[in-house]
């Protein structure tokens, strides 16, 4: 007997004897931020410095390469399950640009304490990035943390960003919930509606709250909406839907699937592409951040 079936077996009598816990469970099976293995070690990537994040207790640092430049920063925003270091192969080609450019693991991911979370902690922990580094001109954005990053920014009283770059997004997290193959659980719709109810309760809004472009209603911001149309998780129509609801979008397809898209040369130059394209001049000082000395092992083969 696998461990699959064993949970299947345990969940189904669960279900059957106390359908509220059993939803309870199916949720943290479904919020899980470990789903592609355990947390990683704390190293600091080659070529980076420590900053500190101010204002959310989840995420206190995160990543910053080519600190002392001088034409504002980009803010990569990783998926979820994965961390920051899903995201470093995009770092280069924004440093071409002489952007600053920052990154960090969500709460409850990488190197983060636990292994649930929320979209609203999420949400939270990248407004306090928007916030701490004050200058972020382009936000690029990776699946569900693409939901995550749309939110902080239709949230921000502050400096907005000029353009973003969403790869493989998802439309809604309901449509991510009703996607799910329960791993190893036995799903019905009498738990599904009950994971709607808990993912309400532990959020503090309702699933359909999570709407990339309900969030993104009044933002006339430029996007680039990046998606391989063989995706096998998030399907493209997803894409299609974010690229017609949102003002100022574009979609281009990219090859990779829903994570080595991430890493395609493609994918880089389109990115190069997009962002020479829609970023202005840079207007105000450079922002001063928290940086702290480390002692930290440098990751081997990040640029």
């Amino acid at each position: 007997m696998t461990s699959r079936w064993l949970r299947r077996h345990a969940h189904r009598t669960a279900n059957a004897l106390a359908p509220r816990l059993a939803a309870r469970w199916a949720t943290d099976v479904f919020s899980s931020t470990r789903t592609y293995g355990l947390r990683p070690d704390d190293v600091l990537p080659l070529g980076a410095v420590p900053f500190t994040v101010h204002g959310d207790k989840n995420v206190t640092d995160g990543f910053l390469w080519n600190e002392n430049a001088t034409q504002g920063s980009a803010l990569l925003v990783h998926g979820w399950a994965a961390n920051s270091s899903s995201m470093h192969s995009l770092v280069p080609p924004l440093r071409a640009q002489g952007l600053r450019v920052a990154a960090f693991d969500g709460p409850a991911h990488g190197v983060r304490k636990g292994d649930q979370a929320t979209m609203t902690q999420y949400t939270h922990a990248t407004g306090a990035v928007l916030d701490t580094l004050g200058d972020v001109r382009v936000v690029v954005a990776h699946s569900l943390g693409s939901i995550a990053a749309i939110a902080a920014i239709a949230q921000h009283t502050g400096h907005q960003p000029e353009c973003a770059v969403l790869i493989a997004p998802p439309a809604t997290l309901g449509n991510v919930l009703e996607r799910w193959d329960g791993a190893g659980l036995h799903l019905t719709r009498p738990l599904v509606n009950g994971i709607y109810q808990e993912l309400h309760r532990r959020n503090g809004v309702p699933v359909s709250h999570w709407d990339l472009v309900a969030l993104g209603t009044a933002l006339d911001l430029p996007t680039l909406i990046l998606h391989d149309p063989g995706d096998p998780m998030v399907p493209h129509e997803d894409a299609r839907t974010v690229t017609t609801g949102l003002k100022n979008a574009q979609l281009t397809d990219a090859d990779g699937g829903h994570m080595g898209i991430l890493m395609n040369h493609t994918t880089h130059t389109h990115l190069t592409r997009f962002t020479t394209e829609h970023l202005a001049a840079p207007g105000g000082p450079h922002t001063h951040l928290h940086t702290h000395t480390h002692t930290h092992t440098h990751h081997e083969g990040i640029a």
